[in-house]
């Protein structure tokens, strides 16, 4: 179940990247992460319209996240049994029926409920993983699951433009487009996925129905990684999921109140940033620092951000805390993410990417919570401050136990 960690040497880097089954999968979560972003922008103006306030705005964001604490190891385990596909087509269907409960939604509660239900689509992110991990080697891991990050990023930004362009004819178009982009994915995984998730488990049935993400969690090395990932997700989660209110109160963007359009401008930046770090700098930074060093890269970035961005007074300041904030985040994921998967087996790759998506689910769950009962305080300086307590608490365990 867990295999030998791979040693990063120049006969692996050698080993070819399976491109033409990778990129039906980073074309699927490319237009996942559209959908996702098209509704992003409007969702804090679309619950403080029917009087939510910050804190209600964090329960709306902790109950997706919650959900996909429990969906994703279920949903990645299923991947490992009946196949990545089906599980993508069946979550892609879901998604679909919470974007239109979302776009009806009468009042907060059924908001909540949509994205509820939204939660359960985490299968999405669980067996996409899984299936490019299945179809690539260990050395060619973190490029392979960088170019499927770099897909959402690019999938970020074509939502989040369409969401600034359709936020003037109403809050609820943005969500409306959002349906429709989930129904092209759904569309592109019928039919350009190849259905082969469940072989790997076929090939080695003892170690699949033996497994366990506890099990998982026994290794030494992947237990650091974990507690170093939550870290990183708990203080990113916290800034993000409440930078939104935060502008709104106090930022003035060129003379304007802060609004679903200069956020919808911010989630392009932030898409066109994370391709830029994924295609580029990800690979540059990989064959000069070694993980523990990339990791305590990582914390520098988003610690400086989230310090830049509470004292920022200005459009170009903003953006250049966003930038280092960003790249730092878009630096993490396929960093944790390969780190986890080349220390286990192929017949548990869903249930270790799953397991790791149930967790990052939840310190989302707690985040934009703890985030939204401090600023509902505005308690601006203790938001940030405690974001960055938490970055530095995890900069400390990489810096010691990180090999």
């Amino acid at each position: 179940m867990i295999a030998d960690p791979v040693p990063d040497d120049p006969a692996g880097a050698t080993e070819p990247l399976a491109w033409r089954l990778v990129l039906p999968a980073c074309a699927v979560v490319c237009l996942y992460a559209a959908g996702t972003a098209a509704v992003l922008p409007v969702l804090p103006f679309h619950v403080r319209g029917m009087g939510g306030s910050a804190l209600v705005l964090g329960i709306v964001i902790a109950t997706e996240a919650f959900s996909q604490f429990l969906s994703a190891p279920v949903l990645g385990r299923l991947s490992d049994r009946l196949g990545r596909k089906r599980l993508l087509l069946a979550s892609q269907l879901v998604g679909a029926a919470s974007l239109m409960l979302l776009a009806n939604a009468p009042h907060v509660y059924a908001v909540v409920l949509a994205r509820l239900l939204f939660g359960l689509t985490a299968g999405n992110m669980s067996a996409a993983m899984a299936y490019v991990a299945d179809h690539s080697g260990p050395a060619r891991r973190r490029q392979a699951i960088g170019i499927l990050t770099a897909g959402m990023g690019l999938g970020g930004m074509v939502g989040a433009t369409l969401s600034g362009l359709l936020s003037d004819i109403s809050l609820t178009a943005p969500i409306h487009a959002a349906f429709g982009i989930t129904v092209l994915a759904f569309l592109t995984t019928m039919l350009a996925l190849k259905d082969d998730g469940a072989a790997a488990l076929a090939q080695s049935p003892d170690d699949g129905a033996k497994a366990s993400f506890r099990a998982i969690l026994g290794f030494p090395a992947i237990r650091v990684l974990v507690v170093v990932m939550l870290c990183h997700f708990l203080a990113y989660g916290m800034y993000i999921s409440q930078m939104p209110v935060f502008l709104a109160d106090t930022f003035v963007w060129n003379g304007h109140a802060f609004g679903a359009k200069q956020l919808s401008y911010l989630i392009v930046a932030d898409g066109a940033i994370n391709i830029l770090v994924q295609l580029v700098l990800l690979g540059w930074l990989g064959t000069y620092l070694a993980e523990r060093h990339l990791i305590l890269l990582i914390f520098l970035l988003v610690g400086s951000g989230f310090v830049m961005a509470v004292n920022a007074g200005t459009v170009p300041a903003l953006v250049l805390a966003m930038l280092c904030a960003s790249t730092g985040d878009a630096l993490a994921k396929p960093t944790y993410l390969a780190a986890i998967s080349v220390q286990v087996s192929p017949p548990v790759q869903g249930l270790a990417m799953g397991g790791a998506q149930s967790l990052v689910a939840a310190a989302d769950v707690l985040s934009p919570i703890l985030g939204g009962l401090i600023l509902g305080q505005a308690l601006y300086g203790v938001w940030i401050g405690t974001a960055v307590a938490i970055a530095l608490v995890g900069a400390a365990i990489a810096a010691v136990r990180v090999p």
